[in-house]
């Protein structure tokens, strides 16, 4: 009874499900995605946990001050979801490629990112954020993933120790395969921020380790883990796979994107080869 959904002109056809249900506890803020901060801000304050959705362009970007002031400085359990990761909107254009999103979240003090990796995870995405006292960002890859079962925060498909694949979200569905069909093992992450310790325990048992995502590498999952592993005193052979600057071609599909930043299925295996 205490969630609050706000959106800001999204979903149309998918959130009014929510409004039907629940018109006390709805409100489409229309195309004022800053103002839904300092709503979600004051909504907290009265008590509610609010869940703020839009597309993640929206989200993080044009909101990053609110995002700071509003929610971050003050700890404020808030929940901020932003979907169309990666290249998910190709045909929008270079300012709808989330390719710098969550990274930038992660800098801010207090907040947990989840980026769900299968289906199977999503469905208890929000009983597991109601328990956490802190802000959360939960990044959502458009797509189906009942293929891949990912229960945990962390799970590791093993196989041998020579090379590991590390990756979340939507590049899971580009690794899975070749995990299935060769001998390389697989670890894919639900929760992106911050890294559980024990990450460091798996990744010093193998001699490389390709970190794919749909992220810049920088600001993403391979920052973080050289950070880790530098905290911990250990040395790695680990290699990011991942966007490099900005593409100005809109590309009709995330396929198309994701081979001219060779982070598709083909790509990674001939990155990975030698």
């Amino acid at each position: 009874k205490k969630i609050f959904f706000l959106t800001a002109d999204m979903g149309i056809n998918l959130v009014e499900k929510f409004e039907h249900k629940f018109p006390e506890r709805f409100l489409n803020v229309g195309i004022a995605e800053q103002n839904i901060i300092g709503i979600a801000s004051g909504l907290s304050n009265c008590g509610y946990i609010p869940f703020v959705y839009t597309i993640s362009n929206f989200l993080v970007h044009r909101c990053f001050e609110q995002i700071r002031n509003d929610i971050s400085l003050h700890n404020k359990k808030i929940v901020l979801v932003g979907t169309s990761c990666g290249f998910d909107n190709s045909p929008l254009g270079p300012t709808h490629h989330m390719v710098d999103d969550w990274g930038h979240i992660k800098i801010l003090p207090e907040f947990q990112v989840y980026c769900p990796s299968s289906n199977e995870y999503s469905k208890n995405i929000t009983k597991k954020i109601l328990k956490i006292k802190k802000p959360v960002f939960l990044r959502i890859p458009k797509g189906d993933y009942n293929d891949i079962k990912t229960n945990k925060d962390i799970v590791h498909f093993k196989k041998n120790r020579e090379k590991l694949l590390v990756t979340y979200g939507n590049m899971t569905k580009e690794c899975f395969p070749i995990y299935k069909n060769s001998d390389i093992s697989l670890l894919v992450l639900n929760k992106l921020h911050p890294l559980k310790s024990n990450i460091s325990k798996i990744l010093i048992k193998y001699n490389k380790i390709y970190v794919v995502e749909d992220h810049f590498s920088s600001s993403g999952l391979y920052g973080s883990l050289c950070e880790l592993m530098i905290n911990f005193n250990k040395r790695l052979n680990i290699f990011p796979i991942g966007p490099i600057g900005f593409n100005l071609k809109v590309g009709e599909s995330p396929e198309f994107l994701m081979r001219q930043h060779k982070i598709d299925q083909d790509s990674i295996q001939k990155k990975i080869k030698p």
